[in-house]
């Protein structure tokens, strides 16, 4: 197969942009059938990876019942069952709206959704080979998997860009209500460390969209958050009879806004987490 090597570095573009270690795994059973060029059924084989990987994205990323929870979710048939076309659109974009996509995200996968119907049709008709419909020919063989890896990245790339888009106007305020979640509330898991704390500094280190779901836009913040310990009194403090120590704790904090107003922190839920684990690791082997 001429684009043999090329194909096989697009694969392992594709491997950093799946959800999980099991896309990863059907996507080097991918690469080992397009290694195979001696086998006639390679791409037979090439088309069950790939296929594959399509039916296990949609379960983990567009389940029947999240796609028919939605607002804009309308059944196309008596069985009510969403569309596959349907749940491509539920994976790139959740319960946003068509509308709210394309004018306020300026993003169009319209053309990408049909263009990834008719890549997994032809890729069914591969799984289920006939012998009129396997490909032997090494210049065709190389249209179909350079199409299905065209079409697989503009998939995964378009889940990334809504994400982007709608996490770019509100950044910002993100940044800023993390911080404020932290210094308004105790935070248990570092309030019983010790007698007392003070937080000195709170570093966010990134901000992701961490899920579009039919019903909220989830953010994610994380970083770390810097306190010092004490324990004792500040009389006993003075006395030199307590101690203070600086720790620095990762912590992570969801926001979630309604998918009707995903950029309205003023309706978002808030929750947050600091790992103390490695505290009590040291402690423990010490």
């Amino acid at each position: 197969m001429t684009g043999n090597s090329s194909f096989y570095g697009r694969v392992d573009g594709l491997k950093t942009k799946v959800p999980d270690a099991f896309s990863q795994t059907v996507l080097e059973g991918a690469q080992h059938a397009l290694q195979d060029t001696k086998n006639p059924l390679r791409i037979t084989f090439f088309a069950t990876s790939m296929r594959m990987l399509f039916e296990h994205l949609m379960d983990t990323l567009a389940s029947h019942d999240d796609v028919q929870t939605c607002a804009w979710f309308q059944p196309a048939s008596d069985t009510a069952k969403p569309t596959r076309r349907q749940r491509i659109t539920y994976a790139i974009q959740g319960g946003l709206t068509d509308t709210f996509v394309t004018q306020k995200l300026d993003v169009d996968p319209e053309p990408l959704k049909g263009a990834l119907t008719r890549a997994v049709d032809a890729l069914s008709k591969h799984v289920h080979g006939r012998q009129n419909t396997v490909i032997t020919d090494p210049a065709e063989q190389d249209r179909f998997v350079a199409a299905t890896l065209r079409d697989m990245e503009a998939f995964l790339d378009a889940i990334r860009d809504c994400r982007e888009a709608v996490l770019d106007p509100i950044a910002e305020e993100l940044d800023g209500a993390a911080v404020q979640a932290l210094l308004c509330e105790t935070i248990l898991a570092i309030d019983e460390l010790a007698t007392h704390h003070a937080i000195e500094e709170i570093y966010v280190a990134e901000i992701r969209v961490n899920d579009i779901d039919a019903h909220a836009v989830t953010y994610r913040a994380t970083g770390s958050i810097s306190v010092v310990l004490q324990w004792g009194s500040n009389s006993d403090m003075r006395r030199g009879d307590g101690a203070e120590l600086p720790q620095d704790f990762p912590f992570w904090c969801d926001i979630s806004t309604p998918i009707a107003a995903p950029w309205d922190l003023w309706f978002a839920e808030v929750n947050y987490g600091v790992d103390t684990r490695q505290w009590h690791s040291n402690r423990y082997d010490e």
